[in-house]
């Protein structure tokens, strides 16, 4: 057995441990070693170090198992059956998914475990996305139920392959459809596909039957082959929908699966709908949002580009253009499982990449507590390129993303899902100097009041939008983007011995004090989003997984409520115990 298969499979057993510990399924004995003893008699022991934010920093070749045998996380499922708590058909699922991820971990550490920080930050941006290892707290982030090997490798991020989009001619009267205000749909598809393959395409509609009355949809090649050629086989017949094939230019597939963005930085990338189960939920697309994108994308630009503070700071990538299909049958069946509700969406998006201009990167900011071959964070790398000291690094980035995120939410009451993947950090020079905000159906609410600074909001967009009580809302920025991105950079910076814990979130504390105290005006908001309270809840989405299994729903899983954290920008962590709330209020989170 090869070194490496034994440490990527100690990695992802530490993860694992330490994320389903952090949720209070597993409880450790604490020491050196830490003992985890097991109903099934099994004692598993490792070094840790106990974190800002209370969870497990675990070393992965510190594991030992009492049998003696070489730990393994499929063999662990096993052994902590009783902890975990599945039922059979959970239990083999899980198993599947958790198998997806132990190969594709493998694969991850083939292609680019040899790459030291300094190499990665080199890299072209979607090289460097696809080198990322997936979601930071789901246990099972590769599992990709329904896709093969070989669907992996000509689909995955990290083998970056090529991909050219499937192509529907689709009947105007089937679809939803939205843009932004100043979109023409005929120039957007040009800038996509090049003026001679756009003509090309449409000349290939005309001839296949099309009309003036049918749409030019790209799906993804996988799901018109998987779900859509049959699903849609009556639209077919009628030639409601006429497939065209594959067109266009090359694109390659980012972490999140569905969206693709263009080899060649291009000014529109296109997210898709997938069926596939991956990370909780199948990765389809409701259509809810589709036809109101464009003009939530317009609003939001407006504010930003209105706002002195978020102007130089902030890049909303637009939703220019969106269809949805609903399946004609299965409409009428409201109750059915949301996933065939979502099997034929697109819309396209502007890439960031392209929107940033030359001299600029766009990084998302799960790369920042994403490490090489050297151990070293990326976040130290790129403070070291920039000639700069770790916590000068940190004040910029926190400028760049956390004080826009709170001042958006304070002033005009919109929240974002700040996760690694919705964030992306722009670089000049290799500092942070602004975010790109993307993906708002689904990822951004308002709060349940209506704030003088909404004016201007489409009612119909506001009445579609998840309304959340303050207390809730200001999770969108605690546990999406505190507890999802700044816990692993946080603890990635101090395992590397480049920064204390305690000093990185007094970086962060004194730097959005600093911007209350330019901005005194909102006093009474930042009470009302107060980011610096005692305690916070801890959001936890492995157990629900566990407890609901794997059964289709009407809706998509809501995570889970554990025993509130201490919150280390109060200044008050040290020696706190948590304390256990309602967990229905989770509802309100995400």
């Amino acid at each position: 057995m090869s070194q490496t298969f034994d440490a990527v499979r100690r990695r992802l057993l530490a993860k694992m441990i330490s994320e389903l510990s952090w949720e209070e399924v597993l409880h450790p004995e604490h020491g050196d070693p830490c003992q985890l003893k097991l109903a099934s008699g099994r004692i598993y022991r490792f070094r840790a170090t106990r974190r800002i934010w209370d969870n497990l920093d675990i070393a992965p070749e510190s594991l030992l198992v009492d049998t003696g045998e070489t730990p393994c996380p499929l063999r662990f499922v096993i052994d902590a059956r009783v902890e975990l708590g599945m039922t059979p058909d959970t239990e083999a699922m899980f198993l599947r998914e958790l198998s997806n991820t132990l190969r594709q971990d493998i694969e991850l550490e083939r292609l680019y475990g040899d790459l030291d920080a300094a190499a990665l930050i080199s890299l072209p941006t979607r090289t460097l996305h696809a080198a990322l290892e997936g979601h930071p707290k789901a246990v099972a982030n590769k599992g990709r139920l329904g896709w093969g090997t070989a669907d992996v490798t000509a689909y995955a991020p990290e083998y970056a392959q090529p991909i050219r989009l499937f192509w529907l001619a689709a009947d105007s009267d089937l679809l939803r459809s939205g843009t932004s205000g100043d979109i023409d749909e005929t120039e957007l598809l040009d800038q996509v596909l090049g003026v001679d393959e756009a003509n090309a395409l449409r000349q290939r509609a005309q001839q296949a039957g099309a009309v003036d009355a049918h749409v030019l949809l790209p799906v993804h090649p996988w799901q018109w082959r998987n779900h859509l050629e049959q699903a849609f086989v009556v639209e077919i017949a009628q030639s409601r929908l006429i497939p065209l094939g594959q067109h266009g230019p090359d694109f390659v597939a980012t972490p999140s699966l569905r969206t693709l963005t263009p080899v060649n930085t291009r000014p529109y990338e296109v997210k898709l709908s997938l069926g596939i189960l991956n990370t909780s939920a199948w990765r389809g697309m409701p259509g809810k949002y589709i036809e109101l994108g464009g003009a939530l994308s317009d609003w939001l630009d407006g504010l930003v580009h209105a706002d002195p503070l978020l102007n130089s700071r902030v890049m909303v990538l637009r939703e220019a253009l969106g269809h949805w299909a609903a399946h004609p049958i299965l409409s009428d069946c409201p109750d059915a499982p949301y996933r065939h509700h979502e099997m034929l969406g697109a819309i396209w998006r502007e890439n960031a990449c392209a929107k940033v201009g030359p001299g600029r990167q766009a990084v998302m900011a799960a790369a920042l507590f994403h490490h090489g071959a050297c151990g070293t964070p990326l976040a130290q790398t790129y403070a070291m390129a920039a000639g700069v000291p770790i916590k000068v690094w940190l004040k910029a980035l926190f400028e760049a993303t956390v004080v826009p995120l709170w001042h958006m939410l304070c002033r005009y009451g919109v929240g974002f899902i700040a996760h690694g993947q919705n964030i992306t950090v722009i670089l000049e020079n290799h500092m942070p100097v602004g975010m790109a905000l993307k993906d708002f159906q689904g990822d951004l609410d308002l709060v349940d009041q209506d704030f003088p600074e909404m004016h201007g909001l489409d009612p119909a967009i506001r009445a579609l939008l998840p309304r959340k009580p303050p207390a809730y809302i200001i999770h969108d920025i605690q546990t999406a983007h505190f507890v999802t991105v700044l816990r692993f950079l946080s603890a990635a910076l101090a395992r590397a011995g480049q920064m204390e814990e305690d000093q990185f979130y007094h970086v962060l504390q004194q730097v959005l004090l600093d911007y209350k105290k330019r901005h005194c005006s909102l006093a009474d908001r930042y009470r009302m989003f107060d980011l610096f309270e005692q305690m916070m809840p801890k959001v936890c989405i492995n157990k629900v997984r566990l407890s609901i299994g794997y059964g289709d729903s009407g809706e998509r899983p809501l995570p889970a409520r554990g025993t509130d954290l201490v919150n280390p920008l109060s200044g008050s962590w040290h020696h706190q115990e948590g304390v256990r709330h309602d967990p229905t209020l989770a509802d309100h989170l995400f």
